[in-house]
Formats: C-alpha cells, structure tokens, sequence
C-alpha cells in the first residue's frame, strides 16, 4: 500500500476471512488466514464495521460525522489512521470498486 492510502476515494474491505464480535464497545476481530486476534476499541470497531467495500473513505468519514458530530473536526484524520493500521497487519484492503 502506499504512503498517501487511503484517499478519499479509496474503498476499503475487510480481508475474506477475518470476522468481528462484538464485547461490550470493543470488538474482537480474528483473522483466520493469519491467525491474528486484536481487540479494536469502539471508534475503531466503528471503521471496521463500515469497511464492507461498499462505501469510499470520504463516505465512512461523513457517516461517523453525522454519528459524532461534536468530533467531526479529527474524524478524518483518525479513520484514515485507523484503515492504515488494519491495512498494516492485513485486515484490510483497497477494494476492487475503486481499482
């Protein structure tokens, strides 16, 4: 992936094989390929939810910001941090809509 992932155009996915579950506000995904469980907290969970493949990043940021208007000012920034550090240990990807 390179530096300047994700755009606002980019449309994220989750890798096929990894699933989340839901604790309390965290949720636990597991990726079977990699054999790698991590524990996201709730505003991450929240960016992992919406990474279907559906939405590009610009989508995701103004439905978080209409979910949490009074941090709609960092929302941006942390999403995009948030997908490089699930594209960093392979749980996500770009999706093909945007190839």
């Amino acid at each position: 992936m390179d530096a300047s992932w994700p755009k606002a155009d980019s449309v994220p996915v989750r890798r096929e094989g990894a699933s989340g579950v839901e604790l309390d506000d965290n949720i636990a995904v597991y990726d079977d390929v990699g054999q790698l469980m991590i524990l996201l907290n709730s505003s991450a969970g929240a960016v992992w939810n919406l990474c279907d493949g559906t939405r590009t990043v610009g989508e995701m940021v103004a439905e978080l910001a209409e979910t949490y208007p009074d941090g709609a000012a960092v929302i941006r920034g942390d999403v995009r941090e948030t997908l490089r550090k699930l594209a960093e240990i392979g749980l996500v990807s770009e999706g093909s809509e945007a190839l």
